[in-house]
């Protein structure tokens, strides 16, 4: 498999298909497993409302809220964002 770089915009995501190149997603719901991924090669993180079944132990995925798939965004998020800061220092 060939590493994609970086995937931080829209036109980086629309380059690697057009590219034909392979990119892993990696399903994270929390500050835990997103340290865990941000440490591997994998190009990026998913956050995605299976996390009702999975972390909230729900039926279905839909029960889960807006505010619900936000608060885990954000944690998925300000972890990678931390660790990226401390790579920079």
């Amino acid at each position: 498999m060939t590493a994609v770089k970086a995937l931080r915009y829209p036109a980086d995501w629309i380059r690697a298909r057009t590219e034909g190149k392979k990119i892993s997603v990696l399903t994270a719901y929390d500050a835990t497993m997103a340290r865990l991924l941000s440490r591997s090669r994998v190009d990026a993180l998913l956050v995605g409302d299976s996390l009702g079944m999975v972390v909230q132990g729900k039926r279905s995925t839909l029960q889960v809220t807006l505010s619900e798939m936000m608060y885990h965004t954000r944690m998925v998020h300000n972890l990678r964002e931390s660790d990226r800061s401390e790579e920079h220092t």
